[in-house]
């Protein structure tokens, strides 16, 4: 538990409006009386812009540290200012508690106003020193306006957010080497020019980002997150805001909930919205305060609000320390029970990548693996580029082949297709180019594809999409399973040799799904196939052509389902004995959900995937298609391997490509077989 400061400072506090609030204030959001609160010494020069709190490592004892153009100011319990480190023009700051340095630390990460670069220190307490932990400065080569931390709840890792002048935010990772803290670029995220203070809900990753004249937004703060703004309050006549906004903090009560709380400074109050919703649940004035810039929140030991006041009408410019106690209780908030219970989700790290896809966009798709009948490691991963055509990379991700056929979107496998009187395996790929679908047939001994359509085989679709094979165990024939982009219908062919050495096709049956559907799977020890229904979710059907339209729901995007749309690839991990698991993208959530495939297909578990910094890959989101195989490829993939198409690949950012997970790392998360 971490000793308590400002003691002296909050029992002088009056709790002002600690009664039960009336419903109004409490509902509408109109401002209510002001409460109190206890001023820092003030700074002798400049003023004061935002603040951080400072935990001491070990004992965790409690400053509070204030950024001014004239240094940085470090406050003790009774508000006096006990060091000043004047070496910087300290436009912003913020602390990184618990961080990896020798015994943890807390990092402290200045915005140096004169060389438009994060800097960063540490604080003995002790002599009241600084030390420089971080040998190369951060350079953003932009004025920063806001900057913020967050502790990836995915991977763990520290994340530093630099909002510029010019409307970008620089999303970093922080992490510790032999020679003190460096930082990596991982995206540069678009926002608006007037975009400053920022905070991050630690519970979701959500990056909150005032737009000083118009509002505050959500953001993705995940590396692999969408970077799409969503608005919490705009100015008015469009929201309930002035157009003069400044800091924003967060602090998180429970897993389920957080407050937000803004500084509107044109209505001369303090803002609070509940959070993941955005409900506006009430506003407050502070005695004293004059004009807010940054907020910051401290919740170990008696909860604080710190305001950096910049304007004092005597001259000087102070920090502000509220009571959060008292914030709560006049507005009637839900009190704090922390976030200890909240689950950590199951993660992985990618052990290797494929080359990029040359085309730029939204380029890679579908992945499939072919394994080598004699030596696995031999064996190779085939990938649509539906820009370009298929690409055909080895175990260790390097190009082999290109095939520009066309815009091939899915991808398919599979083994034992009689032709020109000897078993091949097979690839098929729906061809948007010639609304057709394209089969190859794989050269063992040259490890290369080779084109084998009888002409066109044509699906009689505008826009073909999804793909998958499938080999009866009761005939041993070969089909193959397309649909159509836009009505989601499946459709099911028959693949036969022509007699001539090249493979036709003829339809036998048609599936009507109901809405736009593209990853699709077959099992062919159990006579199913899996479809995934974009917007609704994962269904299975007979995969026999006389199987009729019947289907059973595995899981659904509605409330009463786990997924989250949009749900896309679908692959089968084959365990022997008709038993395994059914692998799908939901890649609404950036994740990847996991069935049994016996029985009933009971849900397994959810995993995410995360950079792998040692081996510099970043992870995987926004997935199309994937596959997976239970083959023993040697080394880490002994016990098989997962692809997955990596729809944005950062840090560099880069085109598309498709990242390999061994499957043992999945096992091992999700503590399956």
């Amino acid at each position: 538990m971490r000793n308590t400061l400002f003691l002296l400072i909050l029992t002088a506090l009056p709790l002002a409006g600690c009664g039960a609030p009336s419903d109004a204030s409490a509902t509408n959001g109109d401002a209510v009386a002001a409460l109190s609160s206890a001023p820092t010494a003030p700074v002798v020069h400049g003023s004061l812009v935002n603040a951080a709190f400072w935990y001491a490592p070990g004992t965790g004892e409690r400053l509070v540290l204030g950024a001014a153009m004239s240094g940085l100011e470090v406050y003790g319990n009774d508000g006096a200012r006990i060091a000043t480190l004047d070496a910087v023009e300290a436009g912003l700051v913020v602390t990184v508690p618990d961080i990896a340095l020798g015994d943890a630390d807390t990092l402290i990460v200045v915005y140096d106003a004169a060389t438009a670069s994060l800097r960063g220190y540490t604080f003995d307490v002790a002599d009241r020193s600084f030390e420089v932990v971080m040998p190369d400065p951060i350079d953003v080569e932009d004025e920063v306006t806001g900057v913020c931390h967050y502790r990836s709840r995915l991977s763990g890792a520290d994340y530093l957010y630099a909002v510029t002048d010019t409307g970008l935010i620089r999303h970093y990772e922080l992490f510790v080497t032999a020679s003190g803290v460096e930082a990596r670029l991982l995206r540069t995220v678009p926002s608006a020019k007037s975009s400053g203070f920022c905070a991050v809900d630690p519970r979701d990753g959500g990056l909150y980002v005032v737009e000083e004249s118009n509002g505050i937004w959500r953001i993705g703060g995940e590396a692999e997150e969408d970077t799409t703004r969503e608005p919490v309050d705009l100015r008015e006549p469009f929201g309930r805001l002035s157009d003069d906004l400044k800091g924003v903090a967060i602090h998180a009560v429970n897993p389920d909930l957080a407050y937000l709380y803004v500084a509107d400074i044109g209505k001369e109050e303090i803002a609070v919205y509940a959070l993941p919703d955005g409900e506006r649940v009430g506003t407050f004035t502070v005695d004293g305060l004059s004009e807010p810039e940054g907020l910051a929140i401290a919740t170990d030991g008696a909860a604080l609000l710190a305001i950096a006041d910049e304007d004092q009408s005597d001259g000087g410019s102070d920090l502000k320390l509220v009571d959060l106690g008292a914030v709560t209780a006049t507005l009637g908030l839900q009190a704090a029970t922390g976030l200890a219970d909240a689950p950590r989700p199951n993660v992985v790290r990618p052990v290797l990548e494929t080359d990029v896809i040359p085309t730029w966009g939204d380029s890679a798709d579908d992945p499939a693996i072919w394994v080598h009948p004699e030596d696995p490691a031999q064996s190779l991963v085939i990938g649509t580029g539906k820009k370009s055509g298929l690409y055909v990379f080895d175990l260790d991700g390097r190009t082999l082949q290109v095939l520009e056929d066309g815009r091939l979107n899915n991808v398919d496998v599979r083994d034992g297709f009689r032709l020109g009187g000897r078993d091949v395996p097979i690839v098929t790929a729906t061809n948007r180019s010639n609304d057709g679908i394209t089969v190859y047939a794989i050269d063992v001994a040259e490890r290369r594809l080779v084109e084998v359509t009888d002409g066109v085989i044509p699906t009689g679709f505008a826009d073909p999409y999804g793909l998958c094979q499938y080999r009866s165990p009761q005939t041993g024939d070969h089909y193959v399973f397309a649909n159509d982009a836009d009505s989601g219908l499946v459709r099911q062919w028959r693949l036969t040799d022509n007699g001539n050495g090249r493979v036709t096709g003829e339809p036998v049956r048609d599936i009507p799904v109901g809405s736009q559907a593209e990853g699709c799977v077959a099992d062919d020890v159990h006579a199913a196939l899996y479809v995934a229904e974009e917007d609704v979710g994962l269904w299975k059907y007979s995969a026999e052509p006389d199987g009729g339209t019947d289907r059973t729901s595995l899981d659904t995007t509605d409330d009463a389902g786990r997924l989250t749309d949009d749900v896309e690839g679908v692959a089968l991990f084959d365990a022997g004995d008709g038993n395994g698991y059914i692998v799908a993208s939901n890649q609404g959530a950036n994740n990847y959900a996991i069935y049994r495939r016996e029985g009933n297909n009971d849900f397994v578990g959810f995993f995410h995937i995360v950079a792998n910094v040692a081996a510099g890959i970043d992870g995987a989101s926004e997935t199309d298609g994937l596959d997976v195989s239970s083959a023993n490829f040697g080394g880490v993939l002994s016990d098989g391997l997962l692809v997955v198409q990596d729809g944005r690949n950062i840090a560099p950012e880069q085109r598309q490509n498709f990242k390999y997970v061994a499957w043992r790392d999945i096992a091992e998360a999700l503590g399956i077989d």
